[in-house]
């Protein structure tokens, strides 16, 4: 009993390290962009010596480390085929994307911080499962060395492949995952309150929405979500001409930084996460015409895949959302009698489900982050149909690599 009980506190305490490190990251990661990007954007000189430096971060990184953060996907395929993952650099891995963002990188720091859960969640499992295995003869190392030994991150670890048999202390449990899993966001929530970082949640506006405007949910929500599959076609275009093009490292990574250059001087809304940038949409884009929202909409698209594909990695979610939202009041704004804010969140939630491939990610983002609460049972049933939508799709059509497998040169 007081072994089941030890190791399971001291993977509490494990994940409660993790939070905290990911919360430093996402705290890390404003302050500094705070910091350089403070007065106006419209500063040739100090943007390109900005650029310039993250660049070569980047390419060093990438020459010495790989791609970091590691991709999502590949980290999970790797689990699914080895049962673990190298989270060797993990700690690296929240440093450069730190750096990188502060380029105005039109990313986010989502991908950072599921990745790095991913690893820490793996990294968790193999100190657990050295514990496990040799308990009886740490109980007779010294005070000291049982000490060094537990809170050692990078030896005495006990990877599932050297132990085949052995599942994992409380890991099959779940939970023991939804424990471990709650400890971490709970100390990552911790340390966003006690650096005083601003919410999350940020809601576009307020509703009037009433019942004779459902005539047009259906009509906005498939033509928004084959909207998005056009926007999607032409960003995997895009990749491939930067695949033909870009022959190396160095070469990706000049040209990501010359458009996010660009960007910096004459559209400076595009750059960043879209998630911190949703207040515009009750703010300086409120009275913007739908010209101007469907521009910055696409623009914002082509950028993030030019970042995504060049080495100026990031999140993509929520910059997806917030171009399917700029794309949503552009509509709104020429639809007569209908509530703007109605109609942005149906088109977002179409729009973005087709780029992101991903309804049910979509539909709960939009409704715990940025929609109106009285539009909640609206998001709900969107979600559910484009779930369907999707399964059809997914049933007659051959899956093609999109822009979000991102480049591994």
């Amino acid at each position: 009993m007081y072994k089941r009980t030890f190791i399971f506190g001291y993977g509490f305490f494990l994940s409660a390290v993790a939070g905290t490190l990911l919360g430093l990251f996402y705290v890390a990661q404003n302050f500094l962009i705070d910091y350089f990007w403070q007065g106006s954007f419209f500063q040739p000189l100090r943007n390109a010596i900005v650029i310039t430096f993250i660049a070569l971060v980047i390419i060093f990184s990438r020459k010495f480390f790989g791609q970091l953060p590691q991709n999502f996907s590949n980290v999970m395929v790797e689990i699914r085929q080895t049962g673990t993952a190298d989270y060797r650099f993990v700690l690296l891995q929240m440093i450069i994307p730190a750096i990188i963002l502060v380029s105005g990188t039109s990313l986010g720091p989502e991908a950072t911080l599921m990745s790095s859960t991913i690893l820490y969640g793996v990294w968790i499992s193999d100190k657990l499962r050295y514990i496990d295995v040799h308990f009886l003869s740490l109980k007779k190392e010294s005070f000291l060395k049982r000490v060094y030994i537990i809170l050692i991150p990078h030896r005495y670890l006990l990877h599932k492949q050297n132990i085949p048999n052995h599942n994992g202390v409380f890991l099959t449990k779940r939970f023991t995952k939804i424990t471990y899993f709650l400890s971490g966001v709970a100390c990552f929530a911790g340390t966003l309150i006690y650096f005083r970082e601003p919410s999350f949640i940020i809601r576009i506006g307020t509703s009037q929405w009433h019942t004779n405007e459902l005539n047009w949910f259906i009509p906005l929500l498939i033509g928004s979500y084959l909207l998005g599959n056009v926007y999607l076609q032409i960003m995997i275009q895009l990749r491939k001409i930067l695949q033909a093009r870009l022959y190396n490292t160095i070469q990706m990574v000049i040209f990501g930084g010359i458009a996010i250059y660009i960007a910096s001087l004459i559209a400076p809304d595009l750059l960043f996460s879209g998630q911190h940038n949703f207040h515009l949409f009750t703010t300086a884009w409120q009275n913007q015409t739908p010209i101007y929202l469907a521009v910055m909409s696409f623009a914002k698209l082509l950028l993030l895949t030019i970042c995504l594909n060049t080495g100026w990695i990031g999140g993509d979610i929520f910059p997806v959302i917030f171009a399917a939202t700029a794309q949503g009041f552009a509509i709104g704004t020429i639809i007569p009698n209908l509530d703007h804010t109605y109609v942005a969140v149906v088109v977002a939630i179409g729009m973005a489900s087709a780029i992101l491939e991903s309804p049910m990610l979509v539909g709960s983002l939009m409704a715990i982050f940025f929609a109106p609460l009285n539009l909640v049972p609206i998001i709900l049933i969107a979600t559910i149909l484009l779930m369907e939508v999707r399964s059809i799709q997914k049933r007659y059509t051959k899956y093609i690599p999109t822009v979000f497998d991102q480049m591994q040169k």
